[in-house]
């Protein structure tokens, strides 16, 4: 989601591009970690890295990847995501630190960068000083001190008050920065704090990036939920470590608007949709007013499946961000957006064993659980990274014309060693320094919380414009020559089809007859290694679905055509069998006729299947 929004439907198309990319280093592991890093050419990715820890009680591996988005109206735009990853954390090798960010804005790359490098050596600081503070009040020798800070463990108030702190300290000093302009840009940062020898994680989140766990659990009765063993057929669920910070929660839209913000969206700026008198959401907005009420009487109850709400002056059409906590953004912080995190201490248990760390270009279109559900197939988080980026990366180009940039961090938890945790706690003989009560914190089911939010809207707008694109289209297919064109499938080919379309918002809940109708409809093509399948530009008609084969997606250049010269791979498709991947592309001409904003080409002999939208409307049409 983009931070700023003005009024001009030029702009508004910014808005809804505005992502980007970073050639710059991450943070290294240690010398002493086995580390693997490297940049790679893998389609659009621009940084990979990977690498083991020894963390105290806590043995992990873990994958950083960031793949920047594809933006037709502006190729060379930058990816303005990052990522961070410090071991020996504040000189404590059991401690680790990891964090995304998405920047937004003109800077937004220059936001991300900077926070990227500031956050962790910032924080880095605070703990190392509140940890030599507390020496200096309980010992004097300069030995004794030194084994102190060495034992030392934060308890949890004292590491949340440090990651409060941090933040506070990189947004003043990210305004103070002289050659970035964060008056209208800024990033989100969620990040995690390891302290291995306590097993035990601290997430600190500001803005629309995510946190997700991934548990190990076996299904017991009526919805009881426990830990399964290793050796049992285990399945995951995905826990949410941090809430979208967004104007869809109460707590943070009266925050807002009692600094003098309007929550409205585009279309209700834009003058699209109606402003609607909504008294009762006032009244519970503000129950705790000084003034009894709201000075703005038009403001509305934001459904998931509405434009989303964005926070603005209450005179002037800006800023216009869609958050309503982030590091930057100097005009929102006037409006009650701040940077302060929300925060998550919990100790790790035996089948926490997933930690994902991501940007909001991966939950577009993918669930906390989607995503948890891809990682579990993997045995290494590079490959669990690759496979959600390229997920995510492909749904993206299936319902828009662009892609948003996407990074992930992935960490696999592959052991607790509960002696060393337990040794650690025995021997620290400070009181003030041992570890607190645990607070996992568990974001309730509300429905301003709900992790499905995005999907469901974004599902709920390509099921209109499906309605509003067939409706358009000329019926010159009658319901005889759909019978014409009706293929026989085998049991083996429908499963397949079924598989795929599973996994397509616009088909996914249609009915049985209707899809068995589909499978009908789609006709079998037999592609040679080098064919043209889509040619950009020209008006797309048909869907495909990928049985066998590898396919690129292109960018080619003004004037060039069916070369390999001035063109750019945006995206590559394979088609699996034995994974049981059989990826779609050209769903956009299902939406509307339109032409195609990027060529596909066969790098090997393979096997399509393709639906017309002429079909699909006499389909539904039945």
């Amino acid at each position: 989601t983009t931070a700023t929004a003005t009024t001009t439907t030029t702009n508004r198309e910014s808005i809804a591009a505005n992502k980007p990319r970073d050639h710059s280093d991450v943070h290294r592991t240690s010398p002493a970690s086995k580390s693997k890093e490297n940049t790679t050419n893998y389609g659009n990715i621009e940084s990979v890295s990977t690498a083991s820890l020894e963390l105290g009680g806590l043995n992990i591996r873990y994958a950083s990847m960031t793949k920047r988005g594809y933006y037709p109206e502006d190729v060379s735009k930058p990816n303005q995501d990052a990522f961070s990853h410090t071991s020996n954390f504040a000189s404590q090798a059991s401690d680790a630190f990891f964090a995304v960010y998405d920047g937004h804005g003109r800077d937004g790359e220059k936001c991300a960068q900077y926070c990227r490098d500031m956050l962790p050596t910032t924080l880095a600081r605070v703990v190392k000083e509140m940890k030599l503070e507390l020496c200096r009040a309980e010992v004097d020798s300069s030995k004794e001190k030194d084994r102190m800070f060495t034992d030392m463990e934060l308890a949890k108030i004292q590491v949340q008050h440090a990651c409060t702190k941090s933040h506070l300290m990189v947004n003043a000093g990210l305004r103070e920065k002289g050659d970035i302009d964060d008056t209208l840009s800024g990033t989100t940062a969620v990040s995690v704090f390891v302290q291995g020898r306590l097993n035990r994680i601290t997430i600190s989140n500001v803005g629309d990036s995510r946190a997700i766990l991934g548990r190990r659990v076996s299904r017991e009765g009526k919805g009881k939920m426990k830990i399964s063993s290793v050796d049992g057929a285990a399945a995951y669920k995905a826990i949410p470590l941090s809430r979208d910070q967004t104007p869809h929660s109460k707590v943070e839209r009266k925050r807002v608007r009692s600094c003098g913000a309007r929550i409205l969206s585009l279309d209700q700026i834009e003058g699209l949709e109606p402003l609607k008198l909504d008294k009762k959401n006032n009244d519970k907005d503000n129950d705790n007013d000084e003034n009894g009420g709201n000075d703005h009487d038009y403001e509305e109850d934001f459904d998931e499946n509405d434009d989303p709400p964005r926070v603005w002056h209450p005179t002037m059409d800006y800023p216009g961000t869609a958050f309503t906590r982030s590091l930057g953004d100097a005009l929102a912080k006037e409006l009650g957006v701040i940077a302060e995190p929300e925060m998550v201490t919990m100790e790790l248990e035996d089948g926490d064993d997933i930690i994902v760390l991501a940007t909001d270009g991966v939950f577009e279109f993918l669930t906390n659980q989607s995503v948890i559900d891809i990682c579990t197939k993997f045995k290494d988080p590079l490959g669990a990274c690759r496979a959600v980026i390229s997920e995510a990366y492909q749904l993206w180009l299936q319902y828009e014309l662009r892609t948003d940039d996407i990074t992930i961090i992935c960490i696999f938890v592959d052991g607790i060693d509960k002696d060393k945790h337990g040794h650690s706690r025995s021997h620290s003989s400070y009181h003030r320094a041992t570890l607190e009560t645990s607070d996992c914190i568990t974001f309730e089911s509300k429905k301003e919380d709900k992790d499905e939010s995005k999907v469901i809207r974004r599902s709920s707008e390509i099921k209109d414009m499906l309605k509003e694109s067939l409706h358009q289209t000329p019926t010159k297919t009658s319901h005889n020559n759909m019978l014409f064109l009706k293929t026989e499938k085998s049991k083996e080919e429908k499963d397949m089809l079924n598989h795929a379309i599973k996994r397509s918002l616009i088909l996914q809940n249609m009915s049985e007859k209707q899809l068995e109708m589909i499978y009908s409809a789609m006709q079998p093509m037999h592609v040679k290694r080098g064919d043209w399948i889509i040619n950009q530009g020209e008006q797309g008609n048909c869907l495909y679905v990928a049985e066998e084969g590898r396919f690129e997606a292109r960018i080619v250049s003004p004037g060039s055509h069916h070369t390999d010269e001035g063109e750019k791979v945006v995206h590559v498709y394979e088609a699996s069998k034995e994974k049981k991947c059989f990826p779609c592309f050209g769903e956009l001409s299902l939406l509307y006729s339109s032409p195609r904003a990027a060529s596909i080409v066969a790098m090997t002999d393979g096997k399509l299947w393709s639906l017309h939208r002429v079909a699909l409307k006499a389909i539904m049409n039945e």
